[in-house]
């Protein structure tokens, strides 16, 4: 089924793969982007529609989400770990402010394994201790307090999408393990995953009801 797709964050590394698999599926797409030029160069299909937006208010964004089905956030900070770290729920309010406007009630974004503690599936020692404290932390955080704020709208049907660390590669066709957690246990040794594969999730979760209004630990595994 074609739906109408409006992308944030299309100009990363996994907006990029979700505009292109989405095209090719033949879905209507449109990137919403600060850089247009850089979004035509990266992604030159004549039938993607770009959009330049001003995310700083709900009020220039709404516009945008006009007559839309679906909601895609690939949006990310690069802010460093000792610095604070709020640009996850300011833009996410922002969002969905502007669907709310335009009754658009499906979203689907990105977020990463480890935004929960839980102490019964604690991340390896190394990652818990070191990676998270010196690296992550904050941003993690900031990522936590979006997925509770989604948690509390209880009219935007959204999936967060919880991937482990990322990595550049070609879309494949390994099974993806799924878990309501902060990673997936059962995972075969299988450590990262690659963009291209978290796109293809997320575009195969658009339509299921399997994740609405959940945050879902992903990760790729070969097939057996």
């Amino acid at each position: 089924m074609t739906m109408r797709l409006a992308v944030f964050g299309a100009t990363g590394p996994t907006g990029v793969e979700v505009v292109q698999q989405a095209l090719a599926q033949g879905h209507d797409v449109t990137a919403l982007v600060r850089d247009p030029d850089k979004m035509a160069g990266l992604v030159p299909n004549k039938e993607l529609k770009i959009e330049k937006i001003d995310l700083s208010s709900a009020d220039t964004v709404e516009p945008h989400l006009q007559d839309k089905d679906v909601v895609l956030s690939c949006l990310g900070s690069s802010t460093w770990s000792w610095s604070a770290v709020s640009f996850y729920t300011d833009s996410m309010k922002v969002i969905v402010t502007a669907m709310r406007k335009n009754k658009v009630k499906r979203l689907l974004c990105v977020t990463s394994w480890y935004t929960e503690d839980d102490p019964s599936n604690p991340p390896p020692f190394l990652i818990r201790w070191v990676v998270i404290p010196l690296f992550l932390a904050r941003t993690l955080y900031n990522m936590a307090q979006m997925e509770q704020y989604l948690q509390g709208c209880e009219d935007i049907d959204f999936t967060a999408v919880r991937p482990p660390g990322l990595r550049m590669g070609p879309v494949t066709d390994m099974e993806f393990r799924t878990e309501e957690g902060p990673q997936v246990c059962d995972r075969d040794g299988v450590r990262g995953m690659c963009r291209a594969d978290v796109a293809r999730f997320m575009l195969s979760t658009m339509t299921s009801e399997d994740w609405v209004r959940k945050c879902v630990a992903v990760i790729a595994v070969p097939k057996k």
